[in-house]
């Protein structure tokens, strides 16, 4: 009796891993919270909602204004005699330079668009001179980020 070797041929396996890994990749959803607010913010609830993109940030929250997680002030020092707040529309318009700068380098248009994160407990004329602040400042196309009902 003759005893026969075989080998095992792992180019099938291996191909097979790699096709199911694809797969499991390409299905993985990576639409959950794409922007993550602060823990001393706490953003109101909607029923509707789109899903937010990666955009330029202004986070209000309950003592302070930030830019991209960022402080630019506190809330004490907006004027209520004044509806820009020109320390906030200062760090703006560093970002409107940076994306007008890449728009001419690189070809990526200038979206204009700003995600504005408001703490629910804010009051709203310090809401609407940070939105005011945002359309003087190129960002005139705002969203309000707020939290869908039945995902906190």
């Amino acid at each position: 009796m003759s005893k026969e070797q075989g080998t095992l041929n792992l180019n099938s396996m291996m191909d097979m891993m790699t096709i199911i890994l694809l797969f499991l990749l390409k299905t993985f959803s990576t639409s959950g919270a794409i922007v993550t607010p602060s823990q001393e913010l706490h953003l109101p609830t909607s029923v509707i909602g789109t899903k937010p993109s990666k955009q330029l940030t202004v986070s209000i929250a309950k003592n302070k204004i930030l830019v991209n997680d960022k402080k630019v002030l506190d809330n004490d020092e907006v004027r209520a005699d004044m509806m820009l707040i020109p320390r906030l529309a200062e760090e703006l318009q560093k970002y409107a330079e940076k994306e007008k700068e890449l728009e001419r380098e690189v070809g990526k248009e200038f979206s204009h668009e700003v995600i504005i994160e408001g703490d629910k407990e804010i009051p709203y004329d310090l809401l609407l001179k940070v939105m005011f602040t945002c359309s003087k400042s190129e960002f005139y196309k705002m969203r309000l980020l707020t939290i869908k009902k039945g995902e906190s």
